[in-house]
């Protein structure tokens, strides 16, 4: 069995290995659609990668993303969204002829995120597949696809390892362990979204949301230092702070924090759902929102365990 070979610096993880050795199993008689799946930030697009770079004859450690090859195409979330027109161009790219590599290779990243005019679109490539193309699906959130879409699809599901596996991971990976203490929180302790968010050289939002909170002069300048972020995710990272907090605020308050979760969770579908919201407003908003709640919530900091 071929490994997915590491990235510069990046420890093997052992619950990608397991996933990949099942879809290799599959190589010689590869159904036409996977559907990857795991808890989100464990590493889905990774098997993906690793998959349609072999199907075009590259190393497993190249980023199939940025490979310009005739016969590969990654399309991923734009604004939050994939929509039908760019659905609509996979399916033409996949009906081409292959030209170097015996056959189309298409992935799709966050599948979950088509729209349901793209969803329907895609569901007609899967029932009638176009010969001698093949098509990968990596998801977070797989239950929110179709099951139409779900079910025409094979599944190779990703495993979660142990804590103290994924600890000793992160550490042999080169993350820094303060940063990895907030990000576990944010990130549902998943080891390839705290990996990606150390090597983006992007920081945790726990001191941002805590700066903002004990100085709401300062929420215009905190809300414009995340207007980079993608606003859905972000608000999912502050979903879980919040979560760890319920679970250690005084009883007289988690009501306010409730109401609290509930207009993250209003934003965040409306993010996902719209890509011309006014995010940078949003932010704002809820970061007075959240200032006003400060005093309500626990002193202890939302961190994993030292």
């Amino acid at each position: 069995m071929n490994a997915i070979a590491p990235e510069s610096g990046m420890a093997a993880a052992p619950w990608l290995q397991a996933a990949w050795a099942r879809v290799e199993a599959m190589l010689p008689r590869l159904p036409h659609a996977l559907l990857i799946q795991g808890p989100p930030g464990w590493g889905a697009e990774r098997v993906a990668n690793a998959l349609a770079a072999t199907l075009i004859g590259r190393d497993t450690a190249d980023e199939a993303r940025e490979i310009a090859h005739p016969d590969l195409r990654w399309l991923e979330p734009q604004d939050g969204i994939i929509k039908i027109d760019a659905v609509r161009q996979t399916i033409g790219f996949l009906m081409q002829t292959p030209t170097e590599a015996g056959r189309k290779v298409a992935v799709i990243e966050a599948p979950e995120r088509m729209n349901i005019n793209a969803a329907n679109a895609l569901l007609k490539t899967l029932e009638e597949p176009p010969a001698e193309s093949f098509l990968a699906l990596c998801s977070g959130a797989a239950d929110r696809l179709p099951a139409t879409v779900r079910s025409r699809c094979q599944g190779i599901a990703i495993r979660p390892s142990p804590a103290a596996d994924v600890r000793d991971w992160l550490a042999a990976s080169g993350v820094d362990a303060d940063s990895a203490g907030y990000w576990a929180v944010e990130f549902g302790s998943a080891p390839v979204a705290i990996l990606d968010a150390a090597r983006n050289d992007r920081s945790p939002l726990w001191p941002a949301l805590a700066e903002a909170g004990k100085t709401p002069a300062v929420v215009a300048q905190v809300a414009d230092a995340q207007r980079e972020e993608d606003l859905a995710e972000l608000i999912g990272r502050w979903l879980r702070i919040v979560h760890w907090l319920l679970r250690h605020a005084e009883p007289p308050n988690v009501a306010a924090i409730l109401d609290f979760a509930d207009e993250l969770v209003a934003v965040r579908r409306v993010a996902l759902l719209n890509s011309a919201l006014n995010r940078p407003m949003q932010m704002q908003r809820l970061l007075l929102m959240w200032a006003e709640l400060w005093p309500r919530l626990p002193a202890a900091e939302p961190r994993w365990p030292a």
